[in-house]
């Protein structure tokens, strides 16, 4: 049993570099695809990463009605005694002016501004960024004395959670897409390759040749096949993205996409190789189906 899987082994390595020599735009036409996958994933779930940090609240501004440092030291006392806050910080106009510098350093313009156009405000940190707590916080902030106007964005938050949605709603289906693209790839590439030694698979079959003997092989040349285009894609993406990543990109201010973590690489890896075995099988089947001349088990 082992001589024969090793033979059937042996066969499919030469089907291999057969099919690559035979059919090399096929198989730069499956790198290609891989590629491109590994490319719209990286943009994909950076942007929908990105958009599900965005609707997310970490923290509550509160603005007050007046910007009496005495007055707010006080709504500062009330705000740190209420349910579901964890820690609480009063920005003076000063302390206003200088964190908007601090997080806008584009906008050179803000520090000609007198400290008078900043407001102050209190910034509260919740124990948790559920919305009802979120809510609930809110609403009693919003009813101490000396309190202006309490928000966290939700209104955004809300939009950016439905664009999140669909955003991942579009990569499941592009995925799909990609991978119907690589199992056309696939299928039609060993089929070309079963046409090419159809003489030879007629003579197999005249000595008695069964289905899997003819079959095997070719299993084993399409999985050595999507190996191999998945090495050739990883090598194209790293040398290609990392550089426009860290040398275009992160300058440029957009820095929402990193390189995917050993785990995306293996699962997609794996996915790769089932496709095209799938693919194979049921090239292979096709054409029997064809040929209707092999030997039965």
């Amino acid at each position: 049993m082992s001589s024969k899987l090793v033979y059937l082994f042996m066969r499919g390595v030469i089907r291999f570099f057969s099919i690559l020599r035979s059919n090399f735009l096929s198989f730069l036409t499956l790198v290609t695809v891989i590629f491109m996958y590994h490319v719209f994933w990286v943009a994909g779930t950076g942007t929908a990463g990105f958009l599900s940090h965005l609707s997310q609240a970490n923290t509550i501004r509160v603005y007050l009605a007046n910007n009496n440092d005495i007055i707010a030291e006080d709504i500062l006392s009330s705000i740190l005694v209420l349910d579901n806050v964890s820690s609480a910080k009063y920005y003076s106009q000063k302390d206003a002016k200088a964190f908007a510098v601090a997080n806008a350093p584009k906008a050179a313009g803000l520090e000609s501004y007198a400290e008078e156009f900043f407001p102050s405000f209190i910034e509260i940190v919740p124990t948790d960024t559920v919305s009802s707590t979120l809510d609930k916080i809110v609403e009693e902030a919003g009813h101490i004395k000396g309190v202006d106007e309490v928000s966290y964005g939700k209104e955004y938050m809300v939009k950016f959670k439905a664009i999140g949605r669909g955003a991942w709603i579009f990569i499941t289906a592009m995925s799909i897409l990609f991978a119907l693209s690589a199992v056309f790839v696939v299928y039609n590439t060993i089929k070309l390759s079963l046409y090419k030694y159809k003489e030879e698979i007629k003579l197999y079959s005249l000595v008695g040749a069964t289905r899997p003997f003819i079959s095997v092989p070719y299993l084993f040349g399409a999985f050595f096949l999507s190996i191999f285009a998945y090495l050739c894609s990883v090598i194209i993406f790293t040398v290609s993205f990392i550089p426009f990543n860290s040398r275009i990109l992160m300058p440029a201010g957009i820095n929402i996409y990193n390189l995917p973590n050993a785990y995306y690489f293996i699962l997609s890896c794996v996915m790769v190789c089932v496709i095209g075995i799938i693919s194979a099988k049921a090239s292979v089947v096709s054409f029997l189906k064809q040929v209707s001349s092999i030997n039965e088990d």
